[in-house]
């Protein structure tokens, strides 16, 4: 409730304790012409001298007091009536400037701050409808863009039809490039244009940020370069991992400081005459649970998937990854090239791929290219995969830059690499070897893959045997020990030794992966034992006890009674695989968990051997080489047998059905008798069996013969049924 001076009748509001006009107190127009002194809280007139005020007891010197001179008031002096300012006569009495009173907000200003938020939010709301029609004009240019490439393609498809070219002419090439030119300017033209209504789009500073950092986009495979449409160029790939130099350590006993070693080669410890390993013992680098040891036998925790863009560091070429075979490539791509124009990435060719694991997602480029192609051609393609042949086969084909360069990047990640040992000098005197490979996530009984492995380049069958009877899951990494056969020792003599894992022919996307490789010359006895009782059967006859099978786990080997059954004791933990041999049967593993001091039990079953046309077309889709027992020769001769005929036939079948393909025959023999006998030997049966194929329509130009004699053994040549097995004729379809 407003009052007036009763000395100027100016308004007073209820907190004025006296005019601002004239300096009268309120009520009190006697009190004006004179200089006096009033508190300024609560407007009480009080002497010069006086320190506190007699009414509410505020401090002069804290800003109790206030001087007005009324008589002497200027229109100038109603500026400075709040009490906050000082005149002339308090100045001239020393008096100290009071600071501003506690000051109430007035109504009027409260009203002004809400609308001036209503306002802000307002002006929030109308600016992000702004940002969606910009979006909206972008998303239109955008499929302007999109029309003029799928125009560009169109006129491309009649213009082959009609010219048998795969290009448009180039007066059509010339008018696409300016629709897509003028699609782009449209795109670039939608950030800080005018509005329709004439005003700048770009209202305020916070829009104008907004407009100056925002980019146009292009379509899939297009970027803008200084206002112009050009193909996207591949990114910049982050360097491959590189493996530390190899510079082995020998093992002091310490845990912690001997499993952290990438590369190792102890000589004369505790374990083996010489110890040789390449990884380090982490579980992939995602470490081991408290009170691990993965030589005890136990099975890692299932655990994450490993990343293939993050290789620890350092980590020694093959190991801690994930790899797929070398026949996983869902698209096979090229680079063409044709003068005037940008560079297109195509697809060559297609791969039907088989089944699958988890490990394969880590092609995701390569498969989403794939995937992406017409389910025609993706679900159905030509036999031999090719695609050049097909109609608009540019149209179909045409792979954006960026995914290329992602795909082929994985690819590179996850190809299968040689683990490379340092061997150094071997003992003077060898008895045995055995590698020991900690293994993980191989499934080839599962997803029907067929791993091939291999030292320096030579197939090591034995190897082969174990590792395509091992079904791991979770994924789990488990210890494999496995016997390295006398007549590939001499692989080690080398210095260095490369072992490696893949599957080259099934196009099954398993992936696998290994943590460290180790080689054990001469081993001494195991720290941690297990035995294994073994079942052998055969599977084509109900189950019926195989006798005299011989069963061979690790270092150790044993022949089945009359109901199939034998004991294998004194062999390492893990995961063990027991292999089983005898004449007229396929060869065949199987493979058990054990810990340390555990008794297991397992049962091998076995097919009976098969060599019609179905059961070599079989074997070499799985292995590219298929074994051929029923060829036989008199000793010491390579005159083929009358006997020798049906296998003959089978094999011509076999080849006869793959026009134009090449093959390899080779022969091999057992350990009985001198390489100086076998080898030549071995060649010329090879050479036989050429001669017969050729006599019967086979071009010449198409077999090569090669022998082996007792280098190439599929078993242990200490056992007779060992020595039978080794007895072979391979073919094989040449790379």
């Amino acid at each position: 409730m407003s009052d007036l001076c009763k000395q100027c009748g100016a308004a007073l509001t209820e907190r004025d304790a006296f005019c601002t006009k004239c300096g009268a107190r309120r009520g009190n127009p006697s009190e004006t012409g004179t200089s006096r002194h009033f508190c300024t809280k609560c407007g009480e007139p009080f002497a010069a001298e006086t320190k506190f005020c007699t009414k509410c007891g505020s401090e002069v010197g804290a800003g109790a007091a206030s001087s007005v001179t009324t008589a002497s008031a200027t229109p100038n002096s109603a500026a400075h009536a709040d009490g906050g300012s000082v005149l002339a006569e308090n100045a001239a009495q020393g008096a100290l400037p009071s600071p501003t009173p506690p000051m109430h907000i007035p109504k009027a200003a409260i009203v002004a701050a809400v609308a001036i938020v209503v306002m802000l939010i307002l002006g929030g709301i109308i600016s992000a409808a702004h940002r969606a029609r910009e979006r909206a004009q972008e998303r239109e240019a955008a499929e302007n863009i999109e029309k003029s490439l799928n125009k560009s393609a169109a006129d491309s498809k009649d213009s082959a039809a009609k010219r048998q070219a795969r290009s448009s002419s180039d007066a059509d090439l010339q008018k696409n490039l300016a629709d897509l030119q003028a699609a782009a300017n449209a795109l670039g033209a939608t950030s800080g244009n005018p509005g329709a209504n004439g005003a700048s789009s770009n209202s305020g500073a916070a829009n104008a940020t907004s407009a100056a950092s925002a980019k146009p986009s292009a379509p899939y495979g297009w970027t803008l370069e200084n206002g112009k449409l050009v193909p996207a160029k591949a990114p910049e790939a982050p360097p491959m991992p590189k493996a530390d130099p190899i510079e082995p350590v020998a093992a002091t006993g310490n845990q912690a400081h001997d499993w952290a070693l990438k590369y190792e080669r102890t000589l004369g410890g505790p374990e083996a005459d010489l110890v040789v390993r390449t990884g380090d013992i982490n579980n992939l680098g995602f470490g081991w649970p408290q009170g691990f040891d993965p030589f005890s036998g136990q099975s890692t925790p299932p655990h994450q998937w490993p990343n293939i863009n993050k290789i620890p560091s350092g980590a020694p070429d093959g190991t801690d990854r994930i790899m797929l075979g070398t026949s996983v490539m869902p698209v096979h791509m090229v680079t063409q090239h044709t003068a005037g124009q940008a560079d297109k990435t195509l697809v060559d060719s297609i791969v039907k791929l088989i089944g699958g694991d988890g490990y394969s997602g880590s092609l995701g480029d390569c498969f989403s290219i794939r995937n992406n192609l017409p389910r025609s051609i993706r679900d159905n393609p030509p036999p031999d995969g090719r695609l050049d042949q097909l109609p608009n086969y540019l149209q179909i084909a045409t792979v954006p830059t960026e995914f290329a360069a992602k795909c082929t990047r994985e690819r590179q990640l996850t190809m299968p690499t040689p683990i490379v040992l340092p061997m150094g000098a071997l003992p003077a005197k060898i008895d045995s070897v055995l590698f020991q490979i900690f293994v993980d996530d191989f499934q080839a009984p599962s997803l029907h893959s067929h791993f091939q492995v291999d030292l320096n380049g030579t197939r090591i069958p034995t190897f082969e045997s174990a590792i395509n009877s091992i079904d791991q899951s979770g994924p789990i990494g488990q210890l494999v020990t496995v016997k390295l056969l006398p007549e590939y020792w001499p692989l080690l003599k080398s210095g260095t030794v490369k072992l490696l894992f893949d599957d080259p022919t099934t196009h099954v996307p398993d992936g696998y992966a290994v943590d460290f490789v180790r080689i054990l010359v001469n081993p001494h006895k195991f720290k941690y034992q297990v035995s294994l009782a073994v079942s052998v059967v055969d599977l084509d006859a109900g189950h019926a006890p195989v006798a005299g099978a011989t069963v061979t786990a690790a270092l150790e080997s044993a022949t089945t009674d009359k109901s199939g059954k034998c004991q294998l004791t004194g062999m390492p933990a893990g995961l063990v695989v027991a292999t089983a041999s005898a004449p007229g049967y396929d060869e065949n593993s199987a493979q058990v968990a054990l810990v340390a001091g555990q008794a297991g039990a397992v049962e091998i079953q076995m097919h009976r051997h098969k060599e019609n046309i179905a059961a070599l077309e079989q074997s070499i889709a799985q292995t590219g080489s298929a074994e051929i027992y029923g060829i036989h020769f008199d000793t010491g001769s390579s005159k083929l047998r009358p006997d020798s005929l049906p296998a003959l036939n089978a094999v011509l079948g076999l080849i006869n059905n793959h026009a134009g393909s090449r093959w390899i025959i080779s022969g091999h023999t057992d350990n009985q008798g001198s390489d100086k006998l076998n080898v030549p030997l071995s060649k010329a049966r090879a050479a036989s069996v050429i001669a017969w194929l050729t006599a019967h329509g086979v071009a010449a130009n198409r077999l090569e013969p090669q022998g082996f004699g007792a280098t190439r053994p599929v078993a242990d040549n200490a056992t007779a049924n060992g020595r039978f097995l080794n007895r072979r004729v391979e073919v094989a379809l040449a790379k």
